[in-house]
């Protein structure tokens, strides 16, 4: 079982990053994913089925790991939305990389999408930035912002998937140039 499992290590990393958004998270809740399968050593056609492993079966549990670690660590994060404004767009960035000359180039396209993102962000209305920020910013599922907010769930996912749209529209471009390593474009 375990053969078969491990052939698609890399796919499950991917489909753990498709769900979190981190590749050290990613990592780990794939590492967590197989200390959890282990209890189905005795019933291997839950994961296996005619050679195949169920694959839904796996995104399933990776789903629930974050889920897991999400809650988790939820105690960390301050319910506090006064200052939602105030997070600006470096301090939401991840971890950018020692400068070399291999990343000098990425971190510098890195900074420019996203300080014109953040610069057009501070353009909409009050309440279009805070929500934005609010989601794409903190950890918090749009379930959670709904939870804490009282705002109508699906008002948030329209609101989001509108934000979503303007940034594909104003920013598509360079974000994929970005992902081409086509630093000089952007």
């Amino acid at each position: 079982m375990w053969e078969i499992l491990t052939k698609r290590h890399k796919e499950w990393i991917s489909m753990a990053m498709s769900i979190c958004k981190d590749i050290h998270l990613a990592n780990d809740i794939v590492q967590d994913m197989y200390l959890r399968l282990n209890k189905y050593l005795d019933k291997p056609e839950k994961i296996i089925k005619d050679g195949e492993v169920n694959s839904y079966f796996i995104y399933i549990t990776l789903r629930n790991l974050f889920y897991d670690a999400k809650k988790s660590h939820k105690a960390e994060i301050s319910k506090d939305y006064s200052d939602v404004e105030n997070i600006s767009i470096l301090s939401a960035l991840a971890e950018i990389p020692e400068e070399t000359e291999e990343n000098d180039g990425m971190e510098k396209a890195y900074l420019t999408i996203f300080e014109a993102i953040d610069k057009e962000v501070s353009t909409w209305h009050w309440y279009d930035q805070k929500l934005f920020r609010l989601y794409y910013y903190t950890p918090q599922s749009l379930r959670d912002i709904a939870g804490d907010t009282k705002i109508s769930l699906t008002s948030i996912y329209n609101s989001c998937k509108n934000y979503r749209k303007i940034i594909e529209e104003k920013f598509g471009e360079d974000i994929e140039d970005f992902f081409n390593q086509d630093y000089d474009k952007i």
